[in-house]
């Protein structure tokens, strides 16, 4: 990738802050642009237990042992299922976080195959994203704008320029798009972009920086 001229962003998790700390130590070696410490994955809570997201001391622990093992640009991935999110955030900030993703999915929740009469995920129950996440995602973008100094990548339930905008109108400096590759491919990128110049000249914005967290009142 880097022969390319492609940027390389690592997200990594693990069940320990040891694990952790050995996971960022191995994926250094690479030298990535970026690396996202998931601690928020609702998917691995019947596995490994409570998610470190949940917990601002938990959550900063995490943060701190990565970050001695990773010099460069770190982002921690939160979860929307945290009580205060916007204490997590200001925990992670403190231990040497450079940045935040808001949010991992919402949940866990389950989806049952009816024909097959079970549960559709092996694991049981998984994170819900898509559509329904985004009014958390945005809500959560908002909190932690308030509460940190540091940016924020928003991301859940992305599926337009109007969703885009909302993110950077929370707060948000960067927005992150998954859900919406399932449907067009990469060429959701191109479309979300259009959208969101097209929505831009419409309400006859100069650009995001100014209406970045115009929202907060």
């Amino acid at each position: 990738l880097k022969r390319q001229g492609v940027s390389l962003i690592v997200s990594i998790f693990a069940d320990t802050v040891d694990r952790y700390r050995e996971v960022a130590e191995t994926v250094a070696q690479v030298e990535p642009e970026m690396v996202e410490v998931n601690i928020s994955c609702p998917n691995v809570e019947a596995e490994f237990g409570r998610p470190f997201a949940l917990d601002p001391q938990a959550a900063a622990g995490v943060t701190a042992a990565v970050r001695r093992a990773y010099p460069g640009p770190l982002l921690v991935k939160l979860s929307p299922n945290a009580p205060d999110i916007a204490a997590v955030a200001r925990a992670v900030e403190d231990a040497g976080a450079d940045g935040i993703t808001a949010v991992n999915t919402l949940g866990p929740g389950m989806v049952i195959d009816v024909r097959a009469r079970r549960p559709v995920l092996s694991n049981l129950v998984g994170g819900v994203s898509g559509a329904p996440l985004r009014p958390v995602a945005v809500r959560c973008v908002y909190e932690v704008a308030e509460a940190v100094e540091i940016p924020i990548v928003g991301t859940g339930g992305v599926l337009s320029g109007e969703d885009a905008l909302q993110m950077v109108m929370a707060g948000a400096t960067a927005v992150g798009i998954g859900t919406a590759l399932y449907h067009d491919g990469d060429g959701a990128f191109r479309r979300i972009l259009r959208e969101l110049v097209d929505l831009l000249a419409e309400e006859g914005i100069p650009d995001l920086d100014a209406v970045r967290g115009c929202a907060h009142v």
